[in-house]
């Protein structure tokens, strides 16, 4: 009897926290979505020295959007659909009033959200336009690259310095140079690359032996498994390099992350332009993705391949109080992973959220992009120690063209006067023989 007492007690107790559970998940409504995701597959940036897959092999060139790419963001489209549209949050049909698109300044970005958008939002009703072609256009802004801080890297000669810095002293990056100097030697001779193209002249490389592998193109006798799986190796070290320092990723990635706490600040306290704006949406690069998931403190430095998608979600409770998730759709077979941002364990409330992040946050980067006077004097006295080994060279040069001048000076000045002399003997033996003849 005690058993069965027992028995019912934890059954009345287990039934009790699963029902506040589902209770507490149920309160919990989307406000708020910002997204960012990596362009779909693509053509390579360049042909390397003597590849035979010349840009006039690519139906529309280097760097275009291909028809597998369009594919994988018609399909994140869908899943974004999914996962965003319902009575809850956003309509079925596109509202210019709650999503706003962005797009870096690329032709493949800029396709690639439409084509996204053509999953998200297919027309219906009075959108349909021709019932032969179920898309619409969706207007998808951009900036010029060299304005674009948000989603780009426009000139910043801090973050210049602060990289240059790092290939110049961080010793696993000078070892890696070290020990694969055959095999940068290996790769010039075989692909009639520049040497002097440095690591981005391989990361070039390694991509386009990705795009050729990827389309089923030919690869040259010497692109072996072994050295791709090399290059891709030396590209994953590279990335390391790349957002391993906080401060470049402040840089790098501060903008977004700040634009991005900026509208869930404004639509908490009710303050968006339009209130009725749920989700802006922006398409950009790897270095993109990578540099937002670095300012957040979620990198694992595995190159975020196309299509990667980073969705910052802010949810509030009916007792009012927010809470933010961040996830990652590294994966179509998958579904996201939720991340979790160093000081913001889960559940993670936006002031939680704020105070995780507000170090990584770029305020101003026009004047955090400028060099510090240290910085400055550094590369001053970079250069004044070189000015002056120059000036110490030219000074041994023109020392060593006086000296030798001198010695030609007074060598010939030495056989001039033996000259003279003998000149002078000469005479004086000719007047001593015409006095004897006299």
């Amino acid at each position: 009897m005690a058993d069965s007492r027992a028995t019912s007690r934890v059954v009345y107790i287990l039934l009790v926290n699963l029902l506040l559970c589902l209770h507490i998940r149920g309160k919990r409504t989307l406000k708020f979505v910002s997204l960012l995701y990596r362009h779909g597959d693509r053509t390579p940036y360049d042909v390397y020295g003597n590849d035979t897959n010349t840009e006039d092999t690519w139906p529309q060139g280097f760097m275009q959007l291909t028809r597998v790419g369009i594919q994988q963001q018609y399909e994140l489209g869908q899943f974004l659909r999914s996962r965003y549209v319902g009575p809850d949050f956003l309509n079925s049909s596109y509202s210019r009033y709650q999503v706003q698109v962005w797009s870096t300044d690329t032709d493949r970005t800029r396709m690639s959200a439409q084509a996204n958008l053509a999953g998200f939002f297919p027309p219906s009703g009075n959108q349909v336009w021709n019932p032969d072609i179920l898309w619409q256009p969706i207007p998808v802004h951009t900036k010029p690259e060299n304005e674009d801080s948000l989603l780009g890297m426009p000139p910043c000669p801090r973050f210049d310095y602060l990289k240059q810095e790092y290939q110049r002293t961080n010793q696993e990056y000078l070892q890696m140079d070290q020990d694969n100097k055959e095999f940068f030697k290996y790769l010039t001779l075989r692909t009639g690359l520049p040497g002097d193209k440095g690591h981005w002249g391989l990361r070039k490389l390694q991509d386009s032996l990705f795009c050729e592998k990827t389309h089923n193109r030919t690869h040259p006798v010497w692109a072996t498994p072994e050295v791709y799986d090399k290059l891709t190796e030396f590209r994953n070290f590279d990335l390391r390099a790349d957002f391993s320092d906080r401060e470049r990723n402040r840089l790098h990635g501060g903008p977004l992350l700040g634009a991005i706490v900026y509208n869930m600040t404004q639509a908490i306290e009710g303050t968006l332009p339009d209130g009725r704006l749920k989700l802006v949406m922006y398409s950009a690069h790897d270095a993109t993705v990578a540099s937002l998931l670095s300012a957040l403190g979620t990198f694992n430095y595995i190159h975020p391949p196309y299509c990667a998608c980073v969705m910052v979600e802010l949810h509030q409770e009916d007792s009012g109080e927010f809470f933010v998730e961040v996830w990652y759709r590294s994966d179509s077979g998958h579904d996201p992973y939720l991340l979790t941002v160093p000081g913001c364990p889960d559940p993670c409330s936006y002031q939680q959220f704020l105070n995780a992040t507000k170090d990584s946050i770029v305020t101003d980067r026009e004047k955090e992009c400028q060099l510090r006077i240290v910085d400055m004097l550094t590369r001053r006295t970079s250069i004044i120690v070189v000015g002056v080994v120059l000036v110490i060279i030219l000074f041994v040069v023109v020392v060593i063209w006086i000296c030798v001048r001198r010695s030609r000076r007074s060598h010939q000045h030495s056989h001039n006067l033996i000259s003279e002399e003998n000149i002078s003997l000469t005479s004086t033996n000719d007047d001593d023989n015409e006095d004897e003849t006299a």
